[in-house]
């Protein structure tokens, strides 16, 4: 995933929140479910776009970028992480 934590300017908001951007893409949704997000590297700083297109353009970006680094040995080892072992019984539609 990819995360924004901060005011999102583009869509002007008033508190501060937490988006992230799962980058698999999953056949059901999960909506109403607890995710468990840590929080593995730093990408760039929260700045304000002029178009929705320009801000999604930056989060492919981003998305780019994390898949490089994700594949870097200090976080491929965070896969056997306890953090990410999920039991069988919390297991949703096979993921």
């Amino acid at each position: 995933m990819v995360v924004s934590i901060g005011w999102n300017p583009y869509y002007k908001n008033t508190k501060k929140s937490m988006e992230t951007h799962i980058m698999h893409t999953f056949k059901e949704d999960f909506y109403g479910e607890i995710l468990n997000v840590a929080i593995a590297g730093y990408l760039r700083p929260e700045k304000n776009f002029d178009s929705l297109e320009s801000l999604i353009s930056a989060i492919q970006g981003d998305i780019e970028e994390a898949k490089k680094r994700l594949d870097l040995p200090e976080h491929l080892k965070l896969k056997e992480d306890n953090f990410f072992q999920v039991p069988k019984s919390k297991i949703m539609n096979g993921h």
